[in-house]
């Protein structure tokens, strides 16, 4: 690929640069009773499966970068990593970027999804102090990438750069939901949404809106829906169909608000961020998020402490059916709140690490979680009797190219 960079260039003098990043790192949990995942997409992780893991964090990315003239680039970016489709290499960017003034950026294509600081590099283990991103605050995202558009417009302000971006598209991913081999498809999900940054020399503060609109609706979830709105049980109870609407995801929103801070001067860094994640189906209860890390640079070496936690805003969620009516509505009854309860999301992790800077290109990262739950959002495969406790050692060697 390089020889044929050379050719292209001498060829119409249009260079494109290859790039690339990876991860290889390691995993250890001192409870067999449960998985711990990194995110949503991954079905199995440390602890149950596997209690030393290769693969939770492992990836590896190539980027290819060609510009077309002064005002118009394209990139390409394919990841392979643990997720819904296992190391099945993914086109993660591939879009066409004009840039028609100093002030103005469009971009068409598959792009990455940063509803948050760092969500669009998430995967690029280099570029973040931390092992991992908080399992707590990032874990829940669905979304790396969607196909559409975005267009970014940044202003001098106070001795700063104010920037505003909005984009629009449609999701194309599945993530698991928790049960092995079933999966929420996202395809043709619309999405839309943007964010305001103010960024100084050592601050960056923003505040950014998103929404989902389901295409499609939970697999598992259909059963229950479909017993919901048998005309028998409605004949008994006239509000089950509509608590099946109320289940219900397709068609309905989900909602992503989120605002954070970041500081970096001389030694020091230290990042703030809060979510809150609300949509229009019961399967999805409000839950709200945050974290705070601080780290501080010695030379090569970056000690760092981060605490992070997940919270639902309510658990009263009324159960439409009376019990002792039927065996048939109890069990539809019980099914009602399992699918609710295993959504919510009560979890707690208290991290501290190391990172060292080999190069200017590679770093190495020790890091201890000690993890707290009361919900299992998060988390895969829980055995019965585990007391919602996991500590994890961690270990990854990052690098760029």
């Amino acid at each position: 690929m390089l020889s044929l960079a050379a050719q292209g260039r001498a060829a119409d003098d249009k260079p494109f640069s290859i790039s690339g990043f990876g991860t290889l790192g390691v995993v250890h949990s001192d409870n067999r009773n449960v998985d711990i995942v990194r995110d949503l997409t991954q079905n199995d992780g440390v602890g149950f499966t596997r209690q030393t893991d290769f693969g939770m964090d492992s990836n590896f990315g190539i980027q290819i970068n060609k510009r077309i003239n002064d005002n118009l680039d394209t990139a390409l970016q394919i990841v392979s990593r643990r997720s819904a489709n296992n190391f099945q290499p993914e086109i993660t960017w591939a879009y066409g970027r004009y840039l028609p003034s100093d002030h103005l950026q469009l971009r068409a294509g598959r792009l990455g999804f940063d509803v948050y600081l760092l969500a669009d590099s998430r995967n690029v283990g280099y570029s973040y102090q931390w092992v991992r991103p908080p399992i707590d605050f990032f874990g829940s995202l669905i979304i790396s990438y969607f196909d559409g558009a975005d267009m970014v417009v940044s202003k001098p302000l106070a001795g700063g750069i104010l920037r505003a971006k909005v984009f629009a598209g449609v999701a194309r991913e599945k993530t698991f939901t928790g049960n092995s081999d079933d999966f929420l498809s996202l395809n043709r999900s619309r999405l839309m949404g943007g964010h305001i940054e103010y960024q100084t020399q050592n601050w960056i503060y923003r505040l950014g809106y998103t929404q989902l609109k389901f295409r499609n609706d939970f697999p598992a979830l259909q059963p229950l829906l479909d017993g919901l709105r048998s005309p028998y049980l409605n004949a008994l109870i006239p509000s089950a169909a509509s608590a099946a609407n109320d289940l219900s995801l397709e068609g309905k929103k989900f909602k992503y608000l989120s605002a954070g801070i970041a500081y970096d001067q001389g030694p020091l860094q230290a990042q703030l961020m809060l979510n809150q994640l609300s949509s229009e189906s019961l399967i999805f209860p409000t839950n709200r998020a945050a974290y705070l890390t601080v780290g501080y640079r010695i030379d090569q070496w970056t000690p760092y402490f981060t605490y992070s936690a997940s919270r639902p805003v309510d658990r009263k969620i009324a159960n439409p059916l009376p019990a002792g009516l039927s065996p048939d509505i109890d069990m539809l009854s019980a099914g009602f709140n399992d699918a609710i309860e295993n959504q919510f999301n009560h979890q707690t992790t208290i991290s501290l690490g190391l990172r060292y800077d080999l190069t200017e290109k590679s770093n190495i990262k020790l890091q201890y979680d000690s993890i707290k739950t009361r919900d299992y959002l998060l988390v895969r495969s829980n055995q019965p009797g585990w007391d919602g406790r996991a500590n994890l050692i961690s270990v990854a060697y990052n690098f760029i190219f």
